[in-house]
């Protein structure tokens, strides 16, 4: 399996992914304190900066144990934290992972439009994965846009993508 603290930043046309450390904590507390989100991630909303202090340590400690990847993502015009973008519960053979991306509602959906193909290129080319599932949907639109990204919805309502669905289109080359 790949060394996953290698893997920052990891760059788009507008926007960079890399670890939350490297945000203001602040920032990273407005997202965990959004309540549609944490709803959606079943988990509690952060009650205070010790809170995501918490939180952002534990992230780091996956990334540095090789068992998640976990990013913020920053728009390189405006400098903010404008959502987040994981990969997460990677199988024991390291093929298959679960995609986890969330945006406050007020953020422009071209963040995510431009970000998911990004990022589902990198885990099938660099990190060679063959299955990815989409985890917590936060909006409707969420799951429009995995659809949009080959991603099939399976009998269980669950979303999968199979990487030879993407491995040859242009957009998803890393």
């Amino acid at each position: 399996m790949a060394i996953f603290e290698k893997y920052h930043p990891i760059m788009s046309v507008h926007y960079t992914m890399d670890w939350l450390t490297l945000f203001k904590a602040k920032d990273v507390l407005t997202m965990r304190q959004n309540l549609e989100i944490a709803q959606a991630q079943a988990r509690p909303v952060d009650k205070t900066i010790g809170d995501t202090a918490h939180f952002i340590n534990r992230a780091m400690a996956l990334v540095m144990g090789n068992k998640a990847l976990l990013y913020g993502i920053r728009d390189r015009q405006s400098d903010e934290l404008v959502g987040t973008f994981g990969l997460f519960g990677f199988t024991t053979d390291g093929k298959c992972a679960t995609v986890r991306m969330a945006t406050l509602p007020e953020t422009d959906s071209a963040v995510l439009t431009e970000v998911l193909p990004r990022m589902l290129g990198f885990a099938v080319h660099e990190l060679g994965l063959t299955k990815l599932q989409a985890g917590q949907i936060v909006r409707a639109a969420d799951r429009e846009l995995y659809l949009a990204n080959h991603f099939s919805q399976q009998k269980d309502g669950s979303l999968v993508l199979n990487a030879a669905d993407i491995l040859a289109l242009p957009e998803y080359h890393f």
